[in-house]
């Protein structure tokens, strides 16, 4: 199945496609300092939640990239419906080839960081969208030790932990200003709402040339879960901002 058909099967009913909450979404949203007036651009927003979340309580401007086709759809119906239509858009195309007419004052990568390759990588890319004063939020999974088991490792090379994410962060000039924590309610909630959307699917789907494929899908993602996730996988929000040396 096409990568971003199956994300859609699997998460795009999700108000928020990551396991985090609003209120945290709205902690991180402080602690980069957005502001009446600022503009924020969300790289792989999804539907549009976490733009909508900072455009009410903070009253940010600004626009979301997004791939799918059908995630833009939901992101422009969100950003009407909270009639935030007019200072929040989304662009639909792939992340990596947009260019901004002019700097952002904070750039986001909310459970994104795979569209460029990793954590340091998402890092370069949102700082070309800001200006030298802006700020940087990236949400993203990391291991919560070095001594993670090797068979459970290895199936996630990309995955760092945060020793190395403070390393990558100090590497490219930038200071941790905040880190905002995923609990097991919010992973347990974010993993369940898959699972369901999954079996909603089969449900829906008897005869689908993708339905073993599909199952199969469903109970490896259990299987990773139960396995080693829950004890071994953490995901936060980091807000990085410029270092002072």
């Amino acid at each position: 199945m096409e990568q971003n058909e199956l994300v859609s099967i699997t998460q795009g009913t999700l108000a928020i496609m990551n396991p985090t909450s609003a209120e945290k979404v709205l902690v991180a949203g402080r602690a980069a300092g957005l502001k009446e007036g600022s503009r924020v651009v969300e790289v792989g927003c999804g539907n549009g939640t976490i733009l909508a979340l900072w455009g009410r309580e903070y009253g940010i401007s600004g626009l979301g990239i997004e791939t799918r086709e059908d995630a833009c759809s939901r992101a422009e119906e969100a950003f009407q419906a909270t009639g935030l239509g007019g200072r929040l858009s989304v662009r639909c195309m792939d992340a990596r080839s947009y260019v901004p007419a002019e700097p952002f004052d904070c750039a986001a990568a909310i459970g994104a960081s795979h569209i460029q390759g990793g954590f340091a990588a998402t890092i370069d890319t949102l700082l070309d969208l800001v200006h030298d004063e802006g700020t940087i939020v990236i949400g993203d999974r990391y291991w919560q030790s070095d001594r993670t088991p090797p068979e459970f490792a290895r199936e996630w090379p990309e995955i760092p932990t945060e020793y190395e994410i403070l390393g990558a962060a100090r590497e490219a000039g930038l200071d941790v200003a905040a880190v905002v924590r995923s609990g097991a309610d919010d992973w347990d909630r974010y993993e369940s709402g898959i699972w369901q959307s999954v079996l909603s699917w089969l449900g829906s789907h008897p005869d689908h040339p993708e339905r073993d494929f599909m199952i199969d899908y469903l109970h490896r993602l259990q299987d990773e879960y139960f396995g080693y996730g829950r004890e071994h996988m953490g995901w936060a929000i980091y807000v990085l901002v410029p270092g002072f040396w």
